[in-house]
């Protein structure tokens, strides 16, 4: 790969903006499911704060792994950590 190039896909990469939390139409209470996660909550546990069913909690979790792009509860904790700036 030439030099020119190579500068052309770097400038390519650099372009592209990483998306905040707030780009990722999550609905309040998936935001406040996902802050449950941040707080170290159990499933059961937000459950009981939101007075909703574990199955209610499961659904939105999936809505927001799918939402954030990850796989996991770790991934969707640490995306929102990096991206708030702590």
């Amino acid at each position: 790969m030439t030099s020119s190039i190579a500068r052309k896909v770097i400038h390519s990469f650099q372009s592209q903006v990483v998306p905040d939390t707030q780009d990722y139409s999550l609905t309040a209470r998936e935001k406040e499911i996902l802050y449950g996660l941040v707080e170290g909550l159990s499933y059961k546990k937000i459950a009981e704060k939101y007075f909703l069913s574990i199955s209610t909690i499961r659904t939105h979790i999936c809505n927001i792994y799918e939402k954030l792009h990850v796989n996991s509860k770790s991934q969707a904790v640490a995306k929102v950590l990096k991206n708030s700036g702590v």
